[in-house]
C-alpha cells in the first residue's frame, strides 16, 4: 500500500511572488482601455454633417447615441450605396440596435439586386432582428425563385423563427 502525504511540502519562493507581482503590476495599466484618442461624438457629428443631415439632428442623434460612431457609419455607408434621403437613413440607424448589420443589410440587397431606391428595403432591414440573415433571405429568393423584391422582403420578414424539438428530453419515473 503506497501512503500519499496529505500536503505537499512548500518552497518559500518569494522571488517568483515578485516576478508574478512585478508582471502584474507593469502589465496591467497597459490593459486598461484609455478614453484618449479621437472623440465618437465629435466624429460621429461631423460625419453625419458631411452625409447631409440637419446640424440639430446630428447633435441630437449623436448625442442619444450608446455608440455614436456605429450610427455614423451606419448613415454614411447606406447613403453612399444608395439614394435614400439621409433623414430617412439616420431615423433608421439612430432606432435600430445593431446599426452596422443593418447598413450591411441595406447595401447587400441594393448591391445584388441592383435597386436603385427602396425605403421598404431600409425599413425591413431596420426591423428584422438578424439583419445579416434576412438580407442573405432577401437575396437568395430573389434570385433563386425569381421573386420581385417587394415579395422576397415579405416573405423573409414574415419567416420569423421556429423553434423545432421543444419537447423535454427528461423523463419522470415513478
Amino acid at each position: 500500500m503506497v501512503n500519499f502525504p496529505l500536503s505537499l511540502p512548500r518552497f518559500p519562493l518569494p522571488g517568483i511572488q515578485f516576478a508574478i507581482a512585478t508582471l502584474v503590476a507593469t502589465t496591467l495599466p497597459l490593459a486598461m482601455p484609455t478614453t484618449a484618442g479621437a472623440n465618437d461624438y465629435g466624429s460621429c457629428s461631423r460625419r453625419l454633417l458631411n452625409a447631409g443631415i440637419a446640424t440639430d439632428e446630428a447633435a441630437t442623434a449623436c448625442a442619444r447615441a450608446l455608440h455614436p460612431d456605429r450610427v455614423a457609419s451606419c448613415v454614411v455607408g447606406i447613403t453612399a450605396a444608395t439614394a435614400l434621403a439621409p433623414d430617412d437613413v439616420l431615423s433608421a440607424c439612430s432606432r435600430d440596435r445593431r446599426p452596422q448589420e443593418t447598413a450591411s443589410c441595406v447595401t447587400d440587397i441594393h448591391r445584388e439586386l441592383g435597386l436603385a431606391e427602396s425605403k421598404r428595403v431600409l425599413e425591413t432591414c431596420s426591423l428584422s432582428l438578424l439583419p445579416l440573415s434576412y438580407s442573405d433571405c432577401v437575396v437568395g429568393l430573389s434570385r433563386t425563385i425569381e421573386l420581385a423584391t417587394e415579395e422576397s422582403l415579405g416573405y423573409c420578414i414574415s419567416a420569423g423563427y421556429q423553434p423545432e424539438n421543444v419537447a423535454p428530453t427528461f423523463i419522470f419515473a415513478r
